[in-house]
């Protein structure tokens, strides 16, 4: 078997715990280090083993609060409890691919240092800045694009751009696409507050929300907001960026997303041949499913697939005005594709 690749992991919240749980899992990955600024590892592994949404991993964690590290399985991995990644020593870990699912802006800078270093090959980034990234990569749609010597600091883009990304692409290719518009439907996120309170970002002091509804009661209500969804495709689907407007609501559930996009094509099709040319496109794809039983948003939790088409509620009006419903778990199936990012960087010439 080939050399496992090293992972180096900053920022133990839900996307970094996610992506360790799935690495784990594998044999082509080895965790070889954590960064995070909780202090205690044994709260860290205590939210490994007991997880609210997914329930308990294959394998338990065991703290080692003396050494400061965690056990996964036989290998004991060293954390550490830095404000930035730069101060980290990765390379006394040997890592391959730092997974930075931070989502703090200061740390894109501190990653290139790392890279221009030589300390790490590259760095995978679970947000979409608008500047900083070599490349956004959504798997799928532009990982053919990804160039090994240029590449180094890759944004794998947000939840929703990896699932509109798919039938965007696919119908502005057969149909063509003059407008649209997409909204949204995402679960509560850990800036929201549980009761009414002001809308400073609790773990961000001194960044408040400019709209007030962002502070109210986030288990309670439905809550409009901007989405980046469309703004965050414009580094990999920039013309169909460009004709599209969204729209969000955080919603009182804790997971799995729905996308609902309202598209006007250039030429006409019928409800039965835009079923018929999604479930041909997506045969087969690891990425895009087709769903044609009634379903609800838990049924797609731990789902892999970066988006579930509801086939019941495809529609077509006046020939060239669809509608075109998605499923996608925010947290499993995005984890996901940071591994696949990882093992397309991982088999490049560089590695």
């Amino acid at each position: 078997m080939s050399r496992r690749i090293r992972l180096g992991i900053n920022g133990f919240g839900r996307i970094g715990r996610c992506v360790a749980r799935l690495a784990a899992q594998s044999d082509e990955f080895e965790i070889a280090a954590v960064n995070d600024l909780a202090a205690d590892v044994a709260n860290l592994a205590y939210l490994y083993n007991y997880d609210s949404t997914y329930g308990r991993p294959r394998q338990r964690a065991e703290a080692d609060p003396v050494r400061s590290a965690v056990t996964f399985g036989a290998g004991m991995i060293p954390f550490f409890h830095q404000a930035s990644s730069v101060e980290v020593p990765w390379s006394d870990s040997g890592i391959d691919v730092l997974v930075d699912a931070t989502g703090v802006a200061d740390n894109i800078a501190a990653n290139r240092k790392l890279v221009d270093a030589g300390t790490i090959k590259y760095v995978i980034l679970t947000h979409a800045p608008e500047s900083g990234a070599d490349r956004h990569i959504i798997m799928g749609v532009n990982d053919g694009d990804f160039a090994p010597e240029r590449d180094r600091v890759i944004s794998a883009s947000i939840c929703d751009a990896n699932a509109i990304a798919h039938p965007l692409r696919a119908l502005e290719k057969r149909f063509g696409i003059e407008s649209g518009f997409v909204t949204t439907l995402h679960p509560w996120l850990s800036y929201q507050n549980l009761v009414d309170a002001p809308v400073a970002w609790q773990s961000r002091p001194g960044l408040f929300w400019a709209d007030f509804s962002l502070g109210r009661m986030s288990t309670g209500t439905l809550i409009p907001k901007g989405t980046t969804a469309v703004s965050v495709l414009r580094p990999v689907l920039p013309e169909t960026a460009a004709k599209l407007a969204g729209f969000s609501y955080r919603t009182p559930t804790h997971i799995v997303c729905s996308a609902d996009i309202t598209l006007r094509l250039s030429s006409e099709t019928t409800g039965e041949e835009l079923t018929d040319f999604l479930v041909r496109h997506f045969e087969g794809s690891p990425y895009v499913g087709i769903n044609f039983e009634s379903l609800v948003g838990i049924d797609y939790l731990g789902d892999s697939r970066s988006a579930v088409i509801d086939a019941q509620w495809l529609q077509v009006l006046q020939g060239n005005m669809v509608r075109i419903v998605l499923w996608y778990d925010n947290e499993f199936a995005y984890g996901n594709r940071v591994l696949d990012i990882a093992r397309l960087v991982s088999r490049s010439p560089n590695h």
